[in-house]
């Protein structure tokens, strides 16, 4: 399919690079450590302890980090399908269209895939705790007393998602590192959207929406998502026997 699409014989490949194995190593011992040092309540604890939930509609985090960080990324992606459907729409640019559909296609299902699991989970956000002023114990994440359903359904963390889904424009930049002439652009893309997703995450955090292992869990699911979709978007064509 590749070859076809790219019209020669050494279409761009996708290979899992040392930044994004350290990226995710990272994130997965983060989530060890917060779970077992307890660093969710410390922290929460400490916002809670010195500023309540007094940014939970505050400028800054409700309408400017949380709404509009969502419209903003909303129109940017809307900008990623437009672009698509004018290359496409030409019919000679297929290189550009399949380039820019894997972008797309990955940025939707890192946030759906973040969407169906808080759906899935019963979680409550720090804010419905009676901790924190809420009028609910804590459960862990595969232990809610059904007498207390429905939940909050606080995990993982769908608006550091949104910032952390933009982390496929590291692969997408990857790929295409060949017709680039900075080398790096995608490590500095990188960095970017994680400073983007955290803020974002830090932002919800003091608004009592999430815990810290959420928006940690959230990148986890988003890079694992990019690593997958670009793997099998962009293989490297094998040789067949005679």
């Amino acid at each position: 399919m590749l070859k076809s699409v790219f019209k020669k014989d050494n279409p761009p490949v996708y290979i899992i690079g040392a930044t994004e194995t350290l990226l995710i190593i990272l994130a997965l011992t983060a989530f060890i450590v917060i779970k077992v040092y307890d660093v969710d309540f410390i922290l929460a604890d400490f916002i809670y302890g010195h500023v309540k939930w007094r940014y939970q509609n505050n400028l800054v985090t409700e309408y400017l980090l949380h709404r509009g960080g969502r419209y903003l990324a909303i129109m940017c992606y809307l900008g990623i399908i437009y672009t698509l459907v004018l290359k496409w729409r030409t019919g000679k640019e297929s290189e550009t269209v399949y380039h820019l559909l894997i972008l797309a296609l990955t940025i939707a299902l890192s946030v759906i895939l973040v969407a169906v699991l808080k759906r899935l989970f019963e979680a409550d956000c720090p804010w419905d705790l009676l901790r924190y002023g809420g009028n609910k114990p804590y459960f862990s994440l595969l232990n809610y007393d059904p007498e207390y359903l429905p939940s909050a359904h606080c995990f993982p963390a769908s608006h550091a998602s949104v910032g952390f889904s933009w982390l496929a424009l590291f692969f997408y930049l990857k790929v295409r590192a060949k017709s680039m002439a900075s080398k790096k652009r995608p490590v500095l893309v990188l960095f970017i959207v994680l400073v983007i997703g955290f803020v974002f995450g830090m932002a919800q955090q003091f608004r009592g929406a999430h815990f810290i292992s959420h928006d940690v869990v959230s990148l986890i699911i988003c890079l694992i998502t990019s690593i997958s979709v670009y793997s099998l978007a962009y293989r490297r064509k094998r040789n067949r026997p005679l």
